[in-house]
């Protein structure tokens, strides 16, 4: 019999779509999980109207109380601005919803403990939605790390760019005031380096930063001019509790980067390299056999690596970035099913707030900083 698990929605952007779409499509894992889309909230009554009727929800609202406190919902999906994020996840909680929230978790690490300390107390399942570290070659770079046939990990290297507000008469949008995020490209685009580092590598420990507000003005949809107050670049050297060395930078005005998400990761025996853009395949390099045969490895993504499998029973056919919320969702919907503590938890997503508020606070100072740690 098919357990069904209640969906609650809060935002119907664009984000908040694709988060309804990845629910809608998680018949592709044939589980014995059934999903029913029951309410999306949002304070502009026409996209909640429009999102509840293109994907099947039963009601709509522009109320995210209404949401967390419904008889009908077991789980809050959280697609909001980031200062809205921990009241919602909190509150959903204290109501005994599941959560599942967009990255970053928190405005500050201050907040994200505090959230993560009330999903302990209240009992429930919660993650945070960075879903680059569900490609599945990721998952198979993870695999071969833990074997340990790679060594010790010696320098991590990651940056995100991409060319999204290079013009300087791009738009103005909510992400660049301060109430709705403390961060700029670091919150929406390192988060994600750093999720991968942190989950393929470990803690970062310590950490020296810069950022840099390139364009401080932009115009709105009605042409107004409004501040621009977090970073459009960011980058810092950081050290890692295994030893280990990095250094990891993000740009969302980068002419040319489109989604530039990449990374080489440096060990005694061996090397790996990724990038988004192909995302679908990840090369390795190992420190043995003969000198005239010596290389990188190309991998194509193959049944084994990761929930490629569940899309297509060969290798190399690939599969695009939607996807990735699709695994996100089964993944958390398989935990609570289950009763699993999911990888990416709140205290997972609260150490990765940790880190760029330390690399914010060694911008300031110039100094180093050491990552404060989560206590939970």
């Amino acid at each position: 019999m098919k357990k069904t698990i209640r969906i609650g929605l809060v935002g119907a952007g664009f984000i908040g779509r694709s988060h309804a779409t990845a629910y809608v499509n998680q018949c592709q894992f044939g589980s014995d999980i059934k999903i029913q889309l029951v309410v999306v909230a949002d304070p502009v009554e026409g996209a909640a109207k429009e999102l509840a009727e293109s994907h099947g929800f039963l009601r709509y609202t522009t109320d995210w109380h209404e949401v967390v406190t419904a008889n009908d919902v077991d789980l809050v999906c959280i697609c909001t601005p980031n200062s809205l994020h921990c009241e919602i996840a909190m509150e959903a909680a204290r109501h005994g919803k599941h959560v599942n929230c967009e990255k970053p978790l928190g405005m500050n690490g201050d907040e994200a403990e505090k959230a993560a300390k009330e999903i302990e107390a209240c009992g429930v399942i919660a993650t945070c939605g960075f879903n680059t570290m569900k490609i599945p070659v990721i998952a198979y770079a993870k695999q071969v790390i833990d074997s340990g046939e790679l060594g010790e990990l010696v320098c991590f290297r990651g940056s995100y760019d991409t060319d999204g507000l290079a013009d300087p008469n791009a738009p103005h949008a909510w992400r660049m005031l301060a109430k709705n995020s403390l961060l700029g490209s670091m919150g929406d685009l390192a988060a994600h380096v750093l999720s991968i580092s942190q989950y393929l590598l470990g803690d970062i420990v310590a950490v020296s930063g810069m950022t840099e507000i390139v364009y401080r003005e932009r115009k709105d949809a009605k042409g107004r001019v409004q501040p621009v107050e977090n970073d459009d670049v960011a980058q810092f050297l950081c050290r890692y509790a295994n030893g280990g060395i990095g250094y990891i930078s993000s740009s969302r005005v980068a002419p040319g980067r489109k989604q530039g998400e990449v990374f080489e990761a440096q060990f005694t025996r061996g090397t790996i390299t990724f990038s988004l853009e192909r995302m679908n395949e990840i090369n390795i390099y190992r420190l043995d056999g003969k000198p005239t045969d010596l290389g990188f490895k190309n991998i194509i993504v193959a049944p084994g690596h990761g929930e490629y499998g569940q899309f297509w029973s060969g290798p190399g056919i690939g599969i695009g970035y939607e996807d990735l919320k699709t695994i996100e969702e089964h993944d958390l919907l398989d935990n609570i099913v289950n009763g699993t503590k999911p990888v990416v938890d709140f205290v997972f997503a609260a150490k990765i707030n940790r880190v760029m508020d330390a690399v914010m606070e060694s911008a300031k100072t110039g100094a180093w900083v050491d990552v404060k740690p989560v206590n939970v």
